[in-house]
């Protein structure tokens, strides 16, 4: 059937057929198709004039017979009829609805944001705000934990942290003996008419769970507030050298989420003037976030690639003897490689005389082995041109590639403290009379040593006073940094038993009660 449209009459021409005259009324559906309705919807006439047929029932409409889709007008006289060519015409009356347009949602400004974005800035305040600040909140005339703790619940309130982030921060506080432990009104607070009549303020505080003193023994309390001070440096060296590293081991993307986290902290805090008196602490802190992912990432090669090529030719030498069977072509080359380390490293003259003095290499050995635990307080390396100069004179004596330039590590005694009783401490050991030694290592691991970083190590010594790594136990970064408040972490408070200890007539009192409980 042909498609009519809605917005114009259309004409189709027709053979002659038998004279009918029709109305037919019906409602035109999505389709294009016709249902027989009572209305004044759409109201097709049609008018078909032809003469000399004797069958009036065979008038068809577009091949289809008209009963299937429309009635007869009552009253039409077939006698009247006439022959003609019949046209159809279709007036379509569409009622048009009106539609609803929709309009794209409007992109909630600021939803995403964190606040630690690269380039994030705390939003201006007004002046009022900003002297409630100066005046009433952080005014210095306030204890510093009061300013601290208000500090902390507006930051955390300002903030959107996700679940690894805020762990972070709470490990970072406690450190610092602040409380940061679940409370009551968060999540869903089942007080829902206290919060509803409470202002943002009240509800901040409500919710808050950064807390100074009143927590127990694990954290500061204001009883015994000399027992502690204040140190932002020396909790940031703790947390990113010890804390982190304890939980993730090496994770680089860990490291700088927690050095920016702590630093986006610090940042809010000089910006709010907090505490003006420990401005110049806080501003050696952040400095400790800046160089912290390198340094922990330094420190991760150096327990890879460490003792070296150097140390490890040495070790095969001296102590696997190596140095006896020169006639093997492989030995002889290492010999080779270990001399000209030696001789064209920065060691001082002295120690090169002495090395030269022996004629004999397989008489040299070993004469002391210790474990030790070191601190570098400097390095020393060849300047460029003396590299070039050096390869250059090697190349003419036949010996090409058979010298990696190496520099000096100058160390001197020290301790990785750790806190346990078996263990010496920094302040029980007196070093500082202690004379600082020197190691050869390659260029390549040189530039990756901090002064202040320390390395524990078997190290050995040869009878011409040459020294090498034979092993490497641990390296520490050089802001490593123990704290006592580590120690606190899986404390509980003693509570009075009121259950009678084991005795001779009564051995198993102790299980016996445990049974009961259960």
């Amino acid at each position: 059937m042909t498609d009519f449209s809605s917005s114009s009459p259309i004409k189709v021409a027709e053979e002659p057929m038998a004279d009918v005259a029709a109305t037919i009324t019906a409602s035109t559906s999505v389709g294009g198709q016709c249902e027989p309705q009572v209305g004044n919807q759409t109201t097709i006439e049609i008018e078909r004039r032809t003469s000399n047929l004797a069958d009036p029932d065979h008038a068809k409409l577009g091949g289809n017979d008209v009963a299937n889709g429309a009635s007869t007008t009552e009253g039409a006289d077939p006698a009247n009829t006439t022959q003609a060519i019949g046209s159809i015409e279709v007036g379509v009356d569409t009622e048009k609805k009106s539609k609803k347009k929709r309009k794209p949602a409007k992109k909630k400004i600021g939803k995403n944001v964190t606040g630690f974005e690269e380039f994030y800035a705390d939003a201006p305040i007004t002046p009022e705000e900003a002297r409630k600040e100066k005046k009433e909140l952080y005014d210095t005339s306030r204890g510093f934990p009061d300013r601290i703790e208000e500090c902390l619940q507006r930051y955390r309130a300002n903030r959107r942290m996700d679940v690894e982030r805020t762990m972070m921060f709470n490990k970072y506080l406690w450190l610092g003996g602040i409380d940061s432990s679940q409370r009551q009104f968060t999540g869903f607070a089942e007080d829902r008419e206290a919060l509803a009549k409470a202002d943002a303020v009240e509800i901040r505080q409500m919710t808050a769970t950064d807390f100074v003193g009143g927590s127990g023994s694990r954290f500061y309390d204001l009883r015994g507030s000399e027992n502690w001070f204040v140190d932002f440096t020396g909790i940031v060296k703790g947390f990113l050298s010890r804390t982190i590293p304890s939980i993730y081991l090496y994770d680089e993307a860990a490291n700088q989420l927690a050095a920016g986290t702590i630093k986006n902290f610090l940042n809010y805090v000089l910006m709010h003037d907090v505490c003006p008196e420990y401005e110049d602490d806080i501003q050696a802190a952040r400095a400790i976030c800046d160089i912290a992912p390198l340094e922990l990432r330094m420190t991760h090669d150096l327990l890879n690639e460490l003792p070296g090529n150097f140390n490890a030719i040495a070790n095969s030498l001296f102590t696997d003897r190596l140095v006896d069977k020169l006639d093997i072509t492989e030995n002889f080359d290492k010999l080779l490689m270990f001399r000209f380390a030696v001789l064209l490293s920065p060691l001082s003259g002295d120690v090169k005389k002495k090395f030269l003095s022996f004629k004999d290499p397989s008489t040299n050995k070993v004469v002391n082995t210790k474990e030790e635990t070191y601190q570098v307080i400097e390095k020393i390396k060849l300047s460029r041109a003396k590299v070039k100069e050096n390869q250059q004179e090697l190349e003419k004596a036949g010996h090409s590639g058979k010298w990696n330039p190496t520099g000096v590590i100058k160390v001197k005694p020290s301790i990785i403290e750790f806190g346990y009783d078996n263990l010496p401490r920094a302040d029980e050991v007196d070093l500082s009379n202690a004379l600082p030694e020197d190691y050869l290592v390659e260029e390549e691991l040189l530039v990756k040593f901090e002064k202040g970083m320390k390395i524990k190590a078997v190290v050995c010594e040869l009878d011409f006073g040459i020294r090498f790594i034979k092993e490497i136990k641990d390296v520490r970064v050089s802001f490593d940094l123990f704290l006592p408040q580590m120690l606190m972490e899986n404390w509980k408070d003693p509570v009075p038993n009121d259950r009678p200890p084991p005795s001779v007539s009564n051995p198993n009192v102790e299980e016996n009660a445990m049974d009961d409980d259960e």
